[in-house]
């Protein structure tokens, strides 16, 4: 009597990682992918798992959106700390590099600043208590507002916290339009228009080269 074809396993090396360190890198994937929205038995599958696992290290879910959301926020802290180690003591070109970099940017939906600000969008809902989650990706807002102004401030440029909230307003409506408007998008301007902010506030009229620095 011929048997049935056993489940077919995934190759052994697979299987090399412990079960909570695939549930975690898992969920990092999908959830760049497809959002935080995603349903754990889709984690818990993918991760070549299942629920119970999933329940017992990380609960509802929560901590490993939790882990998402620390890991964005580091990879956008480690490219402002290169900015400051390639231009030390030089706050205008840490300015215009920044600018550049945000602008080549354009059209990259994983890259971690479009990420936060669509994770913020899911945690958001409209009549209920904040999201402790959310609150975290506001307070890293709110620090890269701090930095800005402060680098501002450094270049001695005039009303360094108005120039910071312009500045600002362009780079976060570039990172959520990703491409909206076609190949003459709006975003396309983002250099041009921040240096000539800058300029007005009493920066050189210096423009930088036509790529940013790889420093992400």
């Amino acid at each position: 009597m011929q048997q049935l074809p056993k489940k077919v396993q995934p190759p052994a090396s697979q299987f090399e990682k412990p079960a909570k360190e695939r549930l975690i890198e898992t969920a990092d994937k999908l959830f760049r992918l497809l959002g935080i929205r995603v349903a754990p038995s889709l984690i818990a599958h993918e991760a070549h798992t299942n629920m119970d696992t999933l329940v017992r290290y990380f609960g509802n879910g929560d901590p490993l959106v939790a882990r998402f959301i620390k890991s964005l926020i580091a990879e956008c802290e480690e490219y402002w700390r290169g900015l400051a180690a390639e231009y030390p003591n030089d706050p205008a070109s840490q300015l215009r590099w920044w600018l550049a970099f945000e602008e080549d940017q354009i059209g990259y939906m994983m890259e971690p600043r479009v990420l936060l600000s669509r994770t913020a969008a899911e945690l958001f809902e409209p009549r209920k208590q904040q999201h402790p989650l959310l609150r975290e990706i506001e307070e890293h807002w709110q620090a890269e507002r701090r930095r800005v102004v402060g680098l501002c401030r450094a270049a001695g440029l005039r009303d360094p916290i108005e120039l910071a909230d312009k500045l600002l307003l362009l780079v976060h409506g570039a990172r959520n339009e990703r491409g909206a408007y076609g190949r003459l998008k709006p975003s396309r301007v983002l250099r041009q228009a921040g240096i000539e902010l800058m300029v007005a506030h009493g920066a050189a009229n210096m423009p930088v080269t036509d790529h940013a620095p790889d420093l992400d």
